[in-house]
């Protein structure tokens, strides 16, 4: 097969089995699935075991928990195809959905594809990234980067017209890439935990990478689903702060610009850890109230987990992708912080 995929841990454990009947119903039987997880509970584990006997697919079952992007490269790495679709374990798929991804990869000679994503559930209905575009503003202390996108919340019954194929970001999500243009990047860069896609969107837009978007391949992102309390541990790991801070530290010293720190710290991550454990605390939460939850409850548990996790490791290096030249970089983000509100910078 031209196309392998690679499954890999978005923010829970439990919605992998879910996801993987969806993907078996929707893609040929000789395509190449891998799917990498780690520190999984018993249970899943079991209910992986009973669909791979109906449905045979590479399992890398890690004894710790892994961060998504390493996982990412662990699959891959197990893949020869031409086309690697990347997706995390918490997706549905539309029927037709990897023909239609792939078809339009070979027709545009793509190197990077979105697909048109929904959140759900339920599956199909709302937009969530159709295609988007990266956006640089010029700042007193130097450049801000960041990403819009496109369509993003529109009901797709009132979406009249989607976007032209002409995009800059793939979500990570579920993205389709030419095997060559990852091993040009030398990989994903292990130290991030978010801002992923705009990292990768980035790269490739400093190699001259063609990325667009591809409206006819359809999946959704199952984020309402209801979260089951044993997902926490892992939920906490992934959305560590720590990993935050080295995230948010790695992409600025590559880029060179500055991101709006703590609007993705502590208005977007922190909460949702902590919806997470108030999911699974309730009682607790309104005892001890939000600060006092948040602080006794939720950042020792974080800590917890997290130191547990990294002692069973015996390397913690991250994979850091290859070094860009300077020069290269500069002009990609003066390009973009000179280009329309709204204008695309990819080729």
């Amino acid at each position: 097969m031209r196309t392998a995929v690679v499954v890999v841990p978005r923010e829970r454990f439990t919605s992998l089995p879910v996801s993987l009947r969806s993907l078996f119903a929707t893609i040929p039987d000789d395509v190449h699935a891998v799917v990498v997880e780690g520190g999984t509970p018993p249970e899943t584990r079991r209910l992986l075991s009973s669909l791979a006997r109906e449905r045979p697919f590479e399992h890398v079952s890690l004894p710790y928990m892994v961060k998504p992007n390493e996982a990412r490269n662990i699959g891959v790495a197990r893949t020869s195809s031409e086309l690697v679709v990347i997706a995390d374990n918490d997706i549905e798929y539309e029927p037709g959905w990897f023909e239609a991804l792939e078809d339009h990869a070979v027709e545009h000679g793509s190197d990077a594809v979105a697909p048109l994503i929904c959140i759900g559930p339920p599956a199909a209905t709302t937009i969530h990234h159709a295609g988007g575009w990266l956006e640089a503003t010029r700042l007193d202390d130097g450049v801000r980067l960041g990403e819009a996108h496109r369509l993003m919340d529109v009901p797709l019954a009132d979406a009249d017209a989607l976007p032209e194929i002409a995009n800059n970001v793939c979500e990570f999500h579920c993205m389709l890439a030419r095997r060559a243009l990852l091993d040009e990047m030398g990989g994903l860069d292990e130290r991030l935990i978010t801002r992923e896609q705009i990292d990768f969107a980035m790269r490739a837009l400093v190699l001259g990478a063609k990325v667009t978007f591809a409206e006819k391949s359809v999946v959704t992102y199952m984020a309402r689903d209801d979260f089951d309390p044993i997902d926490l541990r892992y939920h906490l790991f992934r959305w560590a702060d720590r990993f935050v801070v080295e995230s948010l530290d790695a992409f600025e010293e590559t880029w060179g610009v500055t991101l709006d720190r703590d609007m993705y710290r502590y208005s977007w991550v922190a909460k949702h850890r902590a919806r997470a454990a108030e999911t699974t605390y309730p009682r607790l939460r309104r005892y001890l109230g939000k600060e006092r939850f948040r602080s006794w409850v939720v950042a020792r548990m974080e800590r917890k987990v997290v130191d547990e996790q990294l002692s069973l490791r015996s390397v913690l290096t991250a994979l850091v992708p290859r070094t860009l030249q300077r020069a290269d970089i500069d002009r990609a983000i003066a390009d973009l912080v000179d280009a329309p509100a709204g204008a695309l910078g990819s080729r």
